[in-house]
């Protein structure tokens, strides 16, 4: 298994990163533009081109881009002049805590309202995480995160509403920062995750051996804890791995909206600029991090499920 998976990140790496190679180029604009402003003379900016091989074929580009990438080398950005791998590794960091931060709210969140419901499936809590689920995935992002900036920040002036805070200057107000993007990032989230672990341990307590487990008498916390949880949560874990690219995602919304210097907002900075090599940097990083996420999931699923390990 983990030689199919090493087999197939190429594959989606040449793929996806050659359709974004391609989308950029389709956009209207001028990178030498960009770079050298609007009162620059067009034997400037063809000279700029040249110098940055522009003008060479789309495939030609793409292969010496695929060259470098293949040594460690994911090129110079054309407005800033820095290394790609330097500015992503600058960045990284703050999209990486943001996504920590979002994925273990929605899971904290999501498992006990959804065992709270199972227990008592159609009951007061069960319709009220309903009504709270449908809620969540019918806003967008970017209308949630201005509710919450309106509310928390403008309002109650209890959190930033835009600004980063590195953990290593003042934990607390890092972790003041990241609050509302993360809780933004991770709404829709806890609405997938506890509608579907709520439907799973439903249909878990339904089975022979649960049955068994309460004629011998045990609690119905264990049951539920210790024997139903477990076997509920393998759609909850394919859930996590599949959610991730809509994670990543919405880093790019969020991290623009919250003014956080991340990978995603570094990414829609380098669009507007025409800055090919730093979007292309950004794809692959995120192609990467979706491939090893969800290859960890299909571990995971082992170590969970021994009739998976046993397999």
């Amino acid at each position: 298994m983990i030689l199919r998976k090493a087999l197939r990140l190429p594959l989606v790496l040449v793929v996806v990163t050659f359709l974004s190679f391609l989308l950029l180029n389709l956009l209207p604009g001028d990178p030498a533009l960009q770079i050298l402003g609007g009162s620059a003379t067009e034997e400037a900016r063809a000279q700029l081109r040249a110098q940055l091989g522009l003008d060479d074929p789309l495939f030609a580009r793409y292969a010496s881009w695929l060259g470098g990438l293949l040594t460690g080398d994911l090129g110079t950005s054309y407005v800033t002049s820095i290394p790609v791998l330097d500015a992503l590794a600058d960045r990284l960091p703050v999209t990486l805590e943001l996504l920590v931060a979002a994925e273990l709210l929605a899971l904290a969140l999501a498992v006990p309202l959804a065992v709270a419901a199972a227990r008592r499936a159609g009951g007061a809590i069960d319709q009220g995480l309903t009504t709270l689920s449908f809620g969540l995935l019918s806003t967008p992002v970017f209308v949630l995160g201005v509710v919450l900036i309106l509310v928390f920040a403008v309002k109650l002036k209890a959190l930033p509403a835009t600004g980063w805070t590195d953990f290593s200057v003042d934990p607390y107000w890092n972790l003041l920062s990241v609050l509302l993007p993360a809780v933004t990032l991770a709404a829709g989230q806890l609405a997938v995750y506890s509608r579907l672990l709520r439907t799973d341990l439903i249909a878990t307590l339904q089975e022979d051996y649960i049955t068994l487990a309460r004629a011998r008498g045990l609690s119905p916390r264990r049951i539920l804890w210790r024997h139903a949880l477990r076997p509920s949560a393998i759609s909850l874990i394919t859930a996590i791995g599949l959610n991730m690219g809509a994670l990543i995602g919405g880093t790019v919304i969020v991290e623009t909206l919250f003014g956080l210097p991340g990978v995603g907002r570094l990414i829609v900075e380098s669009i507007f600029a025409r800055d090919y090599l730093t979007v292309q940097g950004g794809v692959v990083l995120i192609s990467v991090g979706y491939v090893l996420v969800n290859f960890a999931v299909d571990l995971v699923y082992a170590a969970v499920d021994p009739r998976i390990r046993r397999a």
